[in-house]
């Protein structure tokens, strides 16, 4: 496949040397617009293929910018704009980009711009931004009959949608790229887009044969980012399902192929799931090799997953050879990449309903302006009126504006709603990891500046994935969720009780003592135990098994709290389960971290 584009390449070459040769030998392309024409369409023909060329003939068509026609220089600013991204220059790229889906009277190039625009500003973090374009996207998009313009935006509209969680509408314009595939492409991009949007939904039971199908056919036609795509989707899924060894063998098939593409954000993703899955078959070195290729690789200043899950690999490699002091500088390093990670998917969650609800609004007021203009105009007509039928007429309108002003309320509480959401666990209720981050690190704070002591207990369920395996998952929610229930009961309104992730639960208490803090963990530890874990099988019971930090000996703030608490749940899980032990810093090696609190 590679080597029909190194025989395609000299081709290519020789066409857009006679096209520049044709376009030289014209003293004035405004004499000559089909000519001007003809470069246009080329430059946007060969802007991936062969990127040099591409630039050279946007820079002589520059030149010339005055002589344009309208629609010739919307075309040309398209494609500046384009080569600025390219090239990572977002800013002009974005500015002439916008001017594009803003001003330009071809609505196939608003289209093509609007398209480009949101992929740049979702690259650039500036999520709420890129929904508002999506929104124009979609209204454009009954209009558009170009199948290449609307094959991007397809996609374009997919991926993001899918990163901001909404998997249905990003999984149905996925299909549809697969089911009409313009002239010179193929279902492998369509089926790239819903392989990981079905993923990232958890909704991928079993691999289709279709996707190996379209990943032959991406090799096929020269799609290798597509295709390399799909194996790091097909190698996460099988690394969920545990079959780590099938995971490392589909990806190191393909890494070196992927190296010669220069596609770094691909080839990180390609580490982590490399170094999850070594770490899962007991090979540290190449868990650690690949650990730290995918840190290295990671994009400066940007937390992604293969950052958060590298670090965590190295950490894990660092424990379990009993290297504390590394350990502990890699779990740092994890809970900040983790925490800013978190931050980013809340993010563009946040933005989407944000921008979902001012959409919403804006409608509201339409119709809000539309009653008033209809008031204006029965107003007029009231001197040709009864008196008495004018007055009904007020008072149908003002209703009719009673119930806007109640729909804007409605709309503003979903908004307050759509904030609490972000902050809870969807299946129990309590504090999300990120919000429990945030509320411990204030209550540390404050004790901090108070001198109050406070106590951090982690604690997760015994045998969990026993449960889980031989009940299902239904049991496994049920489980949870009167553990949760028992735990609340025993509580504080002063306490902060969070789920961290899986089976793991944190409870931060504040002005509480180590005395105080196991008393309380027992206390927790005998109601689970005591409790029977679901109505529908009274005789399943659950225990779980604590470990306790305090401020007394690690200092007040949460990072080291939670080391020496996961350090001591570790010690309760090997003394046999169903039990708390209490955290020891002296089993952590001496570290700036660690050296105010224990002297």
């Amino acid at each position: 496949m590679r080597g029909t584009l190194r025989h395609a390449l000299p081709m290519l070459a020789a066409a857009l040397l006679a096209v520049c040769t044709a376009a030289r030998a014209v003293p004035d392309e405004s004499a000559n617009p089909s000519s001007t024409d003809a470069i246009l369409d080329r430059a946007d023909a060969i802007k991936i293929t062969d990127f040099q060329a591409f630039g050279h003939l946007v820079d002589d068509l520059a030149k010339r910018d005055a002589k344009l026609a309208s629609l010739q220089h919307w075309k040309l600013r398209f494609l500046q704009g384009w080569r600025y991204t390219w090239i990572g220059d977002y800013e002009n790229g974005r500015k002439a980009l916008e001017e594009v889906a803003d001003n330009a009277t071809d609505s196939v190039l608003r289209f093509r711009a609007t398209a480009t625009l949101i992929n740049l500003l979702g690259v650039g973090h500036r999520y709420q931004e890129a929904f508002v374009r999506l929104g124009q996207l979609q209204d454009l998009m009954p209009s558009i009959r170009d199948r290449k313009a609307r094959f991007q935006g397809l996609g374009e509209a997919s991926q993001l949608l899918s990163s901001a969680g909404q998997f249905e509408q990003a999984e149905a314009y996925a299909r549809e790229m697969m089911d009409d595939p313009p002239p010179g492409q193929t279902n492998c991009i369509g089926a790239q887009h819903l392989l990981r949007a079905q993923r990232e939904a958890n909704r991928l039971k079993t691999l289709d044969p279709m996707y190996f199908r379209a990943i032959e056919v991406c090799d096929a036609t020269g799609n290798d980012v597509f295709a390399d795509t799909m194996r790091a989707d097909i190698a996460a899924f099988q690394l969920g399902q545990g079959k780590a060894a099938d995971a490392v063998k589909l990806l190191t098939e393909s890494r070196d192929g992927l190296r010669t593409l220069n596609y770094p954000a691909l080839l990180t993703e390609y580490d982590a799931t490399l170094a999850q899955a070594y770490l899962k078959l007991g090979d540290l070195a190449n868990a650690r090799r690949f650990g730290l290729s995918a840190v290295a690789g990671s994009i400066k200043g940007e937390f992604t997953d293969p950052l958060r899950m590298g670090y965590w690999v190295l950490y894990e490699v660092e424990r379990r050879l009993g290297n504390a002091q590394a350990a502990l500088d890699y779990h740092e390093k994890y809970m900040q990449a983790d925490k800013a990670y978190l931050n980013d998917v809340s993010a563009r969650s946040l933005a989407f309903q944000i921008v979902d609800q001012q959409v919403l609004a804006r409608k509201a007021e339409v119709d809000a302006l539309n009653k008033q203009n209809e008031i204006l105009r029965l107003t007029g007509a009231l001197d040709r009126k009864e008196v008495e039928t004018g007055r009904l007429y007020i008072v149908v309108l003002l209703a009719s504006l009673g119930a806007i002003g109640w729909l804007l309320l409605w709309l503003r509480r979903s908004q307050l709603r759509f904030m609490k959401l972000a902050r809870r666990d969807g299946l129990t209720g309590i504090c999300n990891r990120e919000h429990f981050v945030d509320q411990a690190q204030r209550v540390l704070a404050y004790g901090a500046r108070s001198d109050r002591g406070a106590c951090l207990i982690l604690f997760d369920l015994d045998h969990f994935k026993a449960v889980n395996d031989t009940y299902g998952h239904a049991v496994g929610d049920e489980v949870l969720k009167r553990a949760v229930d028992v735990c609340r009961r025993a509580l504080h309104a002063c306490d902060v009780f969070g789920r961290l992730g899986g089976e793991e639960f944190a409870v931060l208490l504040p002005d509480c003592s180590p005395a105080q803090a196991r008393a309380r963990a027992e206390q927790l530890r005998l109601s689970i135990a005591a409790t029977s874990a679901t109505q529908a099988r009274p005789n399943l019971t659950v225990t779980a098994s604590f470990g306790i930090a305090g401020t007394t000996h690690c200092g007040f703030e949460l990072h080291r709290l939670l080391v020496v608490a996961d350090a001591a749940l570790y010690r309760a899980k090997r003394a046999g389960r169903n039990c708390v032990f209490m955290g020891d810093t002296g089993d952590i090696p001496d570290s700036p971290y660690l050296t105010e609190a224990r002297g």
